[in-house]
Parts: structure tokens; C-alpha cells; sequence
């Protein structure tokens, strides 16, 4: 017996911006957000389509958290994929990046065994504890 094996996420969501991107412009809305297809990816397109990723998003949550005194464990929980950038926006915030293996398994561990409440990938699987 043959199976057809159909990919959800095929030309479209956090794994092909094109379509996104696309339809931001011709509605001219400010920004576009596109989840995979069993929505544990996230992606945000601006109006000029520029690709927002998890780093990018985290340091806006992270900041904002901070500020507000709503970030637990004084920093953001990451996978080793994240960016330099992340980190050095992190530091000149006084706040930590902690990386773990790459796995949003990995992220939300180290998030719980050790009080953070903000954590992610840079494609964006955002974990909030």
C-alpha cells in the first residue's frame, strides 16, 4: 500500500516568506506573520520584507521584559545557532544570553530548571514559561 506524503509546509508559511512578503506589499500592511505548518515556527516580514527572525524578536521581547520588570532569570535561554548580535544586544542591555543544544526540548529544559521565562531559536520557536 503507497502512502501520499503531503508537506504542509511547501511554498508557504515561516519556511517560504515569498507568498508572505508578496501580500504585505500589496496591502500595504506594516508587517506580515507566518507560522509552519503545525505552527511551532515563526517568522515576521516587515513592509519592505525584510525577514524579522527569533533573535530579532527575542532582543525586542527581552528588552521590553526588561524594562518592565516582567523577565525572569536575567536574561534570554537560546539554542548555539543564535547570533553574536543577539548576545552583544543582550550584554549592552545587562541581561544574559544562556545557550543549550540546539532543540526547543533543550531551551525550555535549562528555561525551567533555572527560572527563565523568555527562550527561543532564531527560527523561532518561542518558548514562554
Amino acid at each position: 500500500m503507497s502512502q501520499t506524503v503531503t508537506n504542509i509546509n511547501r511554498d508557504c508559511g515561516s519556511t517560504s516568506t515569498a507568498q508572505l512578503c508578496r501580500k504585505v506589499r500589496e496591502t500595504r500592511a506594516d508587517i506580515g506573520i507566518a507560522l509552519d505548518g503545525d505552527a511551532d515556527r515563526l517568522i515576521v516580514v516587515d513592509q519592505n520584507s525584510n525577514v524579522i527572525d527569533g533573535d530579532q524578536i527575542m532582543a525586542l521581547i527581552s528588552e521590553y521584559w526588561h524594562e518592565t520588570n516582567r523577565l525572569a532569570g536575567g536574561g534570554v535561554v537560546a539554542t548555539v545557532m543564535s547570533n553574536l548580535g543577539l548576545e552583544r544586544f543582550l550584554n549592552d542591555q545587562k541581561l544574559d544570553l544562556i545557550r543549550t543544544k540546539v532543540g526547543d526540548r533543550y531551551v525550555v529544559q535549562h528555561m525551567r530548571e533555572h527560572g527563565f521565562n523568555l527562550g527561543g531559536e532564531t527560527i523561532w520557536a518561542y518558548d514562554y514559561v
